[in-house]
């Protein structure tokens, strides 16, 4: 796995052929250059035999100790064959060795299935119509679904900081005035992601305080 700098993004791009992946590729570039996240947090690039297949473009926070994933993009025409599944944990191992605890993203209802097999836990529903993630991380694979299993049960462990309860508390698929056919696309990606849409599991810790203290 290596990281590109926007100049060799700007020269993949360039040989990219038309499609859907290919237009994801330009607006996480373009998002890069507006937040000027090129310096700090450059993309991670899979390379196959020297060819490169798929990137991911993720901000680490030493401050926050969050992973923020913007997006994983595989090039056109290399679908299929893993490469997604194979630098997302790549990246995570890398996240976890910069001393990243939580990974904070948001999914769009075409991706969570993919997202639900890699061990995702979704709280809330973003502007956009995209269920949002905030969870701990960990190296593998096996760990990570290990974890929400747990969590199933243990739904305290689950829980996000508080400042992203608060949030994800106003964000319920019906806070945003979506017309009929986006909400329907969003309560089939809720639907989706069962069990793990942990959205009633977010007062757990102000009743658990007030059980506490009373």
């Amino acid at each position: 796995m290596k990281r590109y700098n926007q100049q060799q993004v700007e020269e993949l791009l360039a040989q990219q052929p038309e499609g859907t992946n290919t237009k994801f590729l330009k607006a996480s570039h373009n998002l890069w250059i507006r937040f000027k996240n090129y310096d700090k947090n450059a993309p991670f690039v899979l390379e196959d035999t020297g060819v490169p297949v798929a990137l991911v473009f993720i901000t680490f926070s030493a401050r926050s100790k969050y992973a923020n994933l913007y997006e994983i993009v595989t090039l056109e025409g290399k679908e299929g064959c893993g490469y997604a599944s194979e630098i997302y944990w790549d990246v995570m191992e890398e996240a976890c060795l910069q001393g990243m605890q939580r990974l904070k993203m948001s999914c769009t209802p075409t991706s969570v299935t993919w997202h639900k097999k890699n061990g995702t836990i979704f709280w809330a529903v973003d502007p956009s119509g995209s269920l949002r993630v905030d969870q701990l991380i960990f190296r593998n694979k096996e760990a990570q679904l290990s974890h929400r299993e747990f969590c199933l049960n243990h739904r305290l462990t689950a829980l996000p900081p508080e400042k992203a309860r608060q949030q994800f508390a106003n964000e319920g698929p019906e806070d945003h005035g979506f017309g009929e056919k986006k909400l329907a696309k969003v309560m089939k990606a809720i639907e989706d992601v069962q069990p793990y849409w942990f959205r009633d599991s977010l007062s757990l810790a102000e009743s658990t305080l007030e059980e506490f203290l009373g």
